[in-house]
């Protein structure tokens, strides 16, 4: 048997999970994280207790409030949940150089390298599995495979709160339902459940090439290959919704530049330069549009990503003469280095760079754009920044 090289990590119902941990009278309570129960906008998180009640992410909040009216809604504290997720992936870069983040509660770290550490990789993965969790102060599952499918799915089933190895990946698909095998999608599941397959092990026996073919996927292959460099995170964004439509452009302008300012902000942290933004809006029929543009040389500038976001958000606006319900910005194309050429001026980025070394040390809200005090009228400011109704961060 080959020793298993993957560690899969992730924290359990993450948003709330901060949000118990700052109250523990929450714990053993449904809690659901992304708005108020009369709000528009989508669940982000929900915790095991509102699970149980058929709870989860990406239902719509007054749905959440009919399935579990006894539930108790937090908007969430982004910042801080952006804040705890680097202390957890700092905390993994301890034990190995090589951590993928797939997103901002979860992580592959290749701990090939590092087994010597322990007597054994399952007493290396106890180890950081600890680490993590005296760091951040939450639970978190692992699982530890071979691959990342075995992985992700040992960790699936390590959950909550546990650790579990997977000895043999393709005896434990084999036994699992045809919507939990990684790599079957909506479509295939589909049709397999026209043929009669309802497990892994009759795709195995009625379709062997198909069965092949899910332990041939590009998480499916052995270990963490160390040719390869760990992958970047493909953007960031930032959206929210509305609390009540809107149509005044100057204040669906004043969104959008304070979105623009924490993307900038989070691009510093990070050490990323941006190729590419995108802007995203969502009309009152539900109807989105979108539309993206390369920016000058890669930045992490406030003013290039507003100068480059500023003609789309108005082309976008004109494309119905309706009310706007939602507004949203992704940076993409990032790298954490660039070649620049002399005449290009880095005045902006300078006073950038500035404005959020006086953040970083006063607070979000110590420093604020004309444009984004507009929204002091509509949102709570606090010192890490306004308290969106639906505010959303992703990786």
């Amino acid at each position: 048997m080959k020793t298993p090289t993957v560690l899969h990590l992730d924290i359990d119902a993450f948003f709330a999970a901060v949000e118990e941990a700052l109250d523990p009278a929450l714990r053993g309570k449904p809690l659901v994280v992304g708005g108020l129960a009369h709000e528009r906008g989508v669940v982000c998180t929900a915790s095991y207790a509102a699970r149980r009640f058929g709870v989860h992410s990406g239902m719509a909040l007054r749905t959440a409030a009919k399935k579990c009216p006894q539930a108790i809604f937090r908007r969430g504290r982004f910042h801080l949940y952006s804040r705890i997720s680097g202390q957890f992936f700092a905390c993994l870069r301890r034990f190995s150089p090589r951590v993928e983040e797939v997103s901002i509660d979860e992580a592959y770290v290749d701990v090939g390298g590092s087994r010597y550490l322990c007597a054994s990789v399952y007493e290396l993965a106890a180890r950081i599995k600890a680490a993590a969790e005296r760091e951040t102060g939450l639970k978190i599952s692992a699982g530890l495979g071979r691959t990342r499918m075995g992985a992700k799915l040992a960790c699936e089933a390590a959950k909550p709160g546990g650790l579990f190895w997977l000895h043999d990946e393709e005896e434990f698909v084999s036994q699992l339902t045809m919507d939990k095998i990684p790599g079957v999608g909506p479509q295939a599941y589909f049709v397999l459940q026209g043929l009669g397959v309802r497990r892994g092990r009759e795709l195995k026996e009625k379709y062997p090439a198909q069965w092949r073919k899910i332990f041939a996927g590009p998480h499916a292959g052995g270990g963490m290959e160390r040719g390869r460099p760990e992958p970047a995170n493909p953007s960031f964004s930032r959206e929210t919704t509305f609390p009540e439509d809107i149509r005044d452009p100057g204040l669906i302008h004043s969104h959008l530049a304070y979105l623009l300012d924490r993307l900038a902000v989070h691009l510093l942290r990070e050490k990323l330069f941006a190729g590419r933004i995108e802007v995203k809006v969502r009309f009152s029929d539900f109807s989105t549009f979108s539309q993206r543009a390369a920016l000058p040389f890669p930045t992490y500038s406030y003013f290039h990503l507003w100068q480059r976001a500023q003609p789309m958000l108005r082309s976008l606006l004109a494309r119905k003469p309706l009310a706007l319900r939602l507004v949203g910005a992704k940076v993409e194309g990032l790298q954490p280095g660039r070649d620049i050429l002399p005449f290009f001026s880095l005045r902006d980025e300078q006073l950038t760079a500035g404005i959020a070394g006086v953040k970083e040390r006063f607070g979000f809200s110590a420093l604020r754009s004309a444009r984004s005090m507009l929204l002091e009228e509509l949102y709570p400011l606090e010192r890490e920044g306004m308290v969106l109704k639906t505010a959303s961060l992703t990786k």
